[in-house]
Protein backbone atom coordinates (compact mmCIF):
# COMPACT_ATOMS: atom_id res chain seq x y z
CA UNK A 1 0.00 0.00 0.00
CA UNK A 2 2.79 2.41 0.87
CA UNK A 3 4.46 1.72 -2.47
CA UNK A 4 1.18 2.36 -4.29
CA UNK A 5 0.62 5.58 -2.38
CA UNK A 6 4.15 6.65 -3.14
CA UNK A 7 3.59 5.93 -6.84
CA UNK A 8 0.30 7.86 -6.82
CA UNK A 9 1.95 10.81 -5.10
CA UNK A 10 4.84 10.70 -7.55
CA UNK A 11 2.46 10.55 -10.54
CA UNK A 12 0.41 13.44 -9.16
CA UNK A 13 3.56 15.47 -8.58
CA UNK A 14 4.75 14.84 -12.14
CA UNK A 15 1.36 15.83 -13.60
CA UNK A 16 1.21 18.99 -11.49
CA UNK A 17 4.76 19.78 -12.54
CA UNK A 18 3.86 19.38 -16.22
CA UNK A 19 0.80 21.60 -15.82
CA UNK A 20 2.83 24.22 -14.01
CA UNK A 21 5.45 24.14 -16.77
CA UNK A 22 2.80 24.29 -19.50
CA UNK A 23 1.11 27.40 -18.08
CA UNK A 24 4.15 29.67 -18.42
CA UNK A 25 4.83 28.17 -21.86
CA UNK A 26 1.35 29.14 -23.02
CA UNK A 27 1.83 32.65 -21.71
CA UNK A 28 5.27 32.84 -23.29
CA UNK A 29 3.73 32.05 -26.68
CA UNK A 30 1.92 35.39 -26.45
CA UNK A 31 4.55 37.67 -24.96
CA UNK A 32 5.01 41.00 -26.72
CA UNK A 33 7.94 41.67 -29.01
CA UNK A 34 7.26 39.02 -31.66
CA UNK A 35 7.02 39.34 -35.44
CA UNK A 36 4.54 37.32 -37.46
CA UNK A 37 4.34 36.19 -41.07
CA UNK A 38 1.16 34.54 -42.31
CA UNK A 39 -0.18 32.99 -45.51
CA UNK A 40 -3.92 32.62 -46.15
CA UNK A 41 -6.19 31.00 -48.69
CA UNK A 42 -8.89 33.57 -49.49
CA UNK A 43 -12.49 33.36 -50.63
CA UNK A 44 -13.10 36.83 -52.10
CA UNK A 45 -16.58 38.30 -52.58
CA UNK A 46 -17.30 41.61 -54.31
CA UNK A 47 -20.53 43.59 -54.24
CA UNK A 48 -23.25 43.01 -56.83
CA UNK A 49 -22.68 44.71 -60.20
CA UNK A 50 -26.17 45.25 -61.64
CA UNK A 51 -24.98 48.28 -63.63
CA UNK A 52 -22.63 46.13 -65.73
CA UNK A 53 -25.42 44.20 -67.43
CA UNK A 54 -23.28 43.57 -70.52
CA UNK A 55 -20.52 41.93 -68.45
CA UNK A 56 -21.60 39.73 -65.56
CA UNK A 57 -18.94 39.23 -62.90
CA UNK A 58 -18.67 36.19 -60.66
CA UNK A 59 -19.08 37.65 -57.19
CA UNK A 60 -17.01 34.98 -55.41
CA UNK A 61 -13.52 33.82 -56.37
CA UNK A 62 -10.50 32.13 -54.76
CA UNK A 63 -7.39 34.13 -53.96
CA UNK A 64 -4.40 34.44 -51.68
CA UNK A 65 -3.48 36.66 -48.74
CA UNK A 66 -0.33 37.65 -46.89
CA UNK A 67 0.04 39.25 -43.48
CA UNK A 68 3.11 40.65 -41.79
CA UNK A 69 2.99 42.27 -38.39
CA UNK A 70 4.33 42.81 -34.90
CA UNK A 71 2.88 41.83 -31.51
CA UNK A 72 3.62 44.77 -29.20
CA UNK A 73 1.89 43.36 -26.10
CA UNK A 74 0.05 40.07 -25.41
CA UNK A 75 -3.17 41.81 -26.51
CA UNK A 76 -2.15 44.34 -29.18
CA UNK A 77 -0.77 43.76 -32.66
CA UNK A 78 -0.24 45.87 -35.80
CA UNK A 79 -0.06 44.18 -39.19
CA UNK A 80 0.00 44.79 -42.92
CA UNK A 81 -2.50 42.61 -44.77
CA UNK A 82 -2.58 42.27 -48.58
CA UNK A 83 -4.73 40.00 -50.74
CA UNK A 84 -5.63 39.44 -54.38
CA UNK A 85 -8.15 37.38 -56.32
CA UNK A 86 -9.21 36.95 -59.94
CA UNK A 87 -12.93 36.91 -60.70
CA UNK A 88 -14.34 35.25 -63.81
CA UNK A 89 -16.84 37.10 -66.03
CA UNK A 90 -19.46 36.23 -68.64
CA UNK A 91 -16.77 36.95 -71.27
CA UNK A 92 -14.18 34.13 -71.18
CA UNK A 93 -11.51 36.57 -72.41
CA UNK A 94 -12.08 39.06 -69.58
CA UNK A 95 -11.17 38.57 -65.94
CA UNK A 96 -11.43 41.03 -63.07
CA UNK A 97 -8.44 41.22 -60.75
CA UNK A 98 -9.20 42.57 -57.29
CA UNK A 99 -6.44 43.51 -54.88
CA UNK A 100 -5.69 45.68 -51.92
CA UNK A 101 -4.01 46.07 -48.59
CA UNK A 102 -4.60 47.62 -45.19
CA UNK A 103 -2.69 48.44 -42.05
CA UNK A 104 -4.69 46.80 -39.26
CA UNK A 105 -4.79 47.41 -35.54
CA UNK A 106 -5.62 44.08 -33.87
CA UNK A 107 -6.89 43.40 -30.34
CA UNK A 108 -6.51 39.80 -29.15
CA UNK A 109 -8.61 38.30 -26.37
CA UNK A 110 -7.74 35.53 -23.86
CA UNK A 111 -4.11 36.44 -23.17
CA UNK A 112 -1.90 33.46 -22.42
CA UNK A 113 -4.29 30.91 -23.97
CA UNK A 114 -3.74 28.64 -26.93
CA UNK A 115 -6.93 29.84 -28.67
CA UNK A 116 -6.96 33.61 -29.24
CA UNK A 117 -9.98 35.26 -30.90
CA UNK A 118 -9.45 38.82 -32.07
CA UNK A 119 -11.09 41.87 -33.65
CA UNK A 120 -9.46 44.40 -35.94
CA UNK A 121 -9.90 47.60 -37.92
CA UNK A 122 -7.70 48.98 -40.66
CA UNK A 123 -7.20 51.58 -43.40
CA UNK A 124 -5.61 51.12 -46.80
CA UNK A 125 -6.03 51.13 -50.55
CA UNK A 126 -7.74 48.91 -53.12
CA UNK A 127 -7.70 48.37 -56.88
CA UNK A 128 -9.74 46.56 -59.53
CA UNK A 129 -8.43 46.01 -63.03
CA UNK A 130 -9.42 44.16 -66.19
CA UNK A 131 -7.66 43.61 -69.51
CA UNK A 132 -9.81 43.69 -72.65
CA UNK A 133 -7.76 43.24 -75.81
CA UNK A 134 -5.37 46.23 -75.93
CA UNK A 135 -7.21 48.15 -73.20
CA UNK A 136 -6.44 47.96 -69.49
CA UNK A 137 -9.08 49.41 -67.15
CA UNK A 138 -8.18 50.12 -63.51
CA UNK A 139 -10.13 51.64 -60.63
CA UNK A 140 -8.40 52.70 -57.43
CA UNK A 141 -9.39 54.17 -54.11
CA UNK A 142 -8.95 54.21 -50.34
CA UNK A 143 -10.94 52.05 -48.01
CA UNK A 144 -11.37 50.57 -44.57
CA UNK A 145 -11.61 47.03 -43.25
CA UNK A 146 -13.30 45.57 -40.17
CA UNK A 147 -13.63 42.03 -38.92
CA UNK A 148 -12.50 39.33 -36.58
CA UNK A 149 -10.65 36.06 -36.48
CA UNK A 150 -8.90 33.48 -34.36
CA UNK A 151 -5.41 32.04 -33.85
CA UNK A 152 -4.97 28.47 -32.61
CA UNK A 153 -1.40 27.88 -31.45
CA UNK A 154 0.21 24.62 -32.55
CA UNK A 155 3.42 25.42 -30.67
CA UNK A 156 5.50 28.45 -29.82
CA UNK A 157 6.09 29.40 -33.44
CA UNK A 158 3.08 28.28 -35.50
CA UNK A 159 -0.64 28.96 -35.36
CA UNK A 160 -3.64 28.11 -37.50
CA UNK A 161 -5.51 31.25 -38.55
CA UNK A 162 -9.05 31.98 -39.67
CA UNK A 163 -10.78 35.32 -40.19
CA UNK A 164 -13.69 37.23 -41.73
CA UNK A 165 -13.13 40.66 -43.33
CA UNK A 166 -15.58 43.34 -44.47
CA UNK A 167 -14.13 46.07 -46.70
CA UNK A 168 -15.75 49.41 -47.60
CA UNK A 169 -14.09 51.18 -50.54
CA UNK A 170 -14.36 54.68 -52.03
CA UNK A 171 -13.30 54.50 -55.67
CA UNK A 172 -11.83 57.90 -56.54
CA UNK A 173 -10.26 57.42 -59.98
CA UNK A 174 -10.51 55.23 -63.05
CA UNK A 175 -7.68 54.83 -65.57
CA UNK A 176 -7.96 53.46 -69.10
CA UNK A 177 -4.68 52.56 -70.80
CA UNK A 178 -4.32 51.61 -74.46
CA UNK A 179 -1.17 49.75 -75.48
CA UNK A 180 -1.28 48.33 -78.98
CA UNK A 181 -0.52 48.98 -82.62
CA UNK A 182 0.14 52.65 -83.19
CA UNK A 183 1.45 53.40 -79.71
CA UNK A 184 0.05 53.79 -76.22
CA UNK A 185 -2.07 56.30 -74.34
CA UNK A 186 -3.59 56.63 -70.88
CA UNK A 187 -6.54 58.62 -69.55
CA UNK A 188 -7.44 59.03 -65.88
CA UNK A 189 -10.87 60.26 -64.78
CA UNK A 190 -11.82 61.18 -61.20
CA UNK A 191 -14.89 59.40 -59.86
CA UNK A 192 -16.77 59.15 -56.60
CA UNK A 193 -18.20 55.67 -56.26
CA UNK A 194 -18.63 53.34 -53.31
CA UNK A 195 -18.01 49.61 -53.23
CA UNK A 196 -17.88 46.72 -50.80
CA UNK A 197 -16.01 43.46 -50.58
CA UNK A 198 -15.71 40.57 -48.16
CA UNK A 199 -13.18 37.84 -47.51
CA UNK A 200 -13.05 34.53 -45.68
CA UNK A 201 -9.49 33.53 -44.73
CA UNK A 202 -7.94 30.25 -43.64
CA UNK A 203 -4.20 29.89 -43.27
CA UNK A 204 -1.08 29.48 -41.18
CA UNK A 205 0.98 32.02 -39.24
CA UNK A 206 4.63 31.81 -38.23
CA UNK A 207 5.68 33.68 -35.08
CA UNK A 208 9.29 34.80 -35.38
Amino acid sequence: MNARRTLKHLTASVLLGCLAAAAPAAAADWEGGRWLLGFDVVSSTIGANEDAADLLIEETAPGAGLQFGYLFTPNFQVRLFVAAAEHETSDPDVKIRVGGGTFDAVYLFRAGQKVRPYVFGGLGGFSVESQQADLLYEAEGPGMALGGGVHVMLGRKVSLHGALRYEAINWDKVTATYDGPGGSASVTVPVDEEGTAGKVLVGIVFWL
